[in-house]
């Protein structure tokens, strides 16, 4: 008893991810649920019933199931500094650090890189760490892939060098930061990043009351490639649904889908019935909940998407008109 109580008092940071139940797929009953955050975590810390709890004393905040996780339920915070290098909690030394660089999500990354479009991260030897788990260079090297590739739509060329060290401290980096600076800037990226988190959520808080919010990171991406100004013919790092002949216009994938991405609008019997599928592209996260539980295996994903279809608002994705069936899979 005195363990854990002593366990309570050393978390008492609260490092244990953030976690919406509405973005959960277990909670919206997607078919075949989901326990990629259970199957993930190195510590089972995470058990799954009608949803999903996390244990605050066994978890050790590695973020690994915020990387896995497919609906983007689970989130964690970072405070860093733009421009320095981040080094894991396990790296010794005073440069600025984090739990496990695995809590780190692309849009993340991107700020670290700053101007120079440089990241240099620092870990310690995975293997047996008491933090995180030998998956965490996997990981991690899936996350550079994601930030490059939202760093290459706006015309840049990310940079990125990942060492493994024992000590790492603020004279080690070529462009040496005082200690003084760094707190200066991890103060002043706080700042920010207590700005960033309350920006999207003043957005959707004019979003109809019923309507289900958007996961932090996806509209950062989002705001990204906005900010990227591509023209509307280019390929982004985007995942949409494709809705192809045989739909039978059920509710389902409106029900299952973790952002209310889906819209379904029926005509009056009396009218001929039919109806329309509509997809808002922005909010789609590309679980593939909505794959897996179309009951007539109708819907498929696909990564080819143009910004001028993610960017172009509401799209018709299919319609039923007369109780004739019309896909519209066409892509803007």
């Amino acid at each position: 008893m005195l363990n854990r109580l002593l366990s309570l008092i050393v978390k008492a940071t609260n490092i244990t991810p953030s976690y919406t139940p509405e973005h959960c797929l277990v909670v919206t009953k997607a078919v075949g649920g989901c326990t990629v955050c259970e199957e993930t975590c190195p510590h089972q810390a995470i058990t799954i019933g009608r949803a999903v709890e996390i244990d605050e004393i066994d978890c050790t905040g590695c973020g690994l199931c915020v990387q896995a996780c497919p609906s983007q339920a689970l989130s964690s915070s970072v405070a860093y500094s733009r421009g320095a290098p981040l080094k894991c909690s396990q790296v010794k030394g005073d440069a600025q650090s984090v739990q496990c660089l695995t809590r780190l999500q692309p849009s993340d990354v991107l700020a670290l890189a700053g101007r120079k479009d440089r990241v240099t991260l620092v870990r310690g030897a995975c293997e047996g760490c008491a933090i995180g788990s030998p998956e965490v260079p996997a990981r991690l090297a899936q996350l550079l892939q994601d930030a490059a590739a939202l760093a290459a739509v706006r015309g840049r060329t990310l940079h990125t060098e990942v060492l493994v060290r024992e000590r790492y401290d603020t004279t080690d980096n070529p462009e040496t930061l005082s200690r003084r600076e760094l707190l200066r800037g991890g103060l002043r990226s706080s700042k920010r990043f207590s700005a960033d988190l309350l920006a999207p959520l003043e957005a959707l808080g004019e979003a109809q009351a019923e309507e289900k919010g958007v996961p932090l990171e996806l509209e950062k991406r989002f705001l990204l490639l906005r900010a990227a100004q591509p023209e509307a013919e280019a390929r982004v790092p985007w995942t949409l649904p494709r809705v192809h002949d045989g739909c039978i216009m059920c509710p389902v994938c409106t029900n299952v889908c973790p952002t209310g991405a889906f819209k379904r609008e029926l005509s009056p019997v009396q009218m001929g019935g039919g109806g329309v599928l509509k997809l808002e592209p922005e909010r789609c996260n590309g679980c593939n909940a909505c794959v897996t539980s179309c009951p007539v295996r109708v819907i498929t994903l696909d990564g080819e998407v143009t910004w001028g279809e993610l960017s172009g608002g509401t799209q018709e994705v299919y319609r039923k008109a007369g109780g004739a069936l019309t896909g519209s899979v066409a892509r803007r």
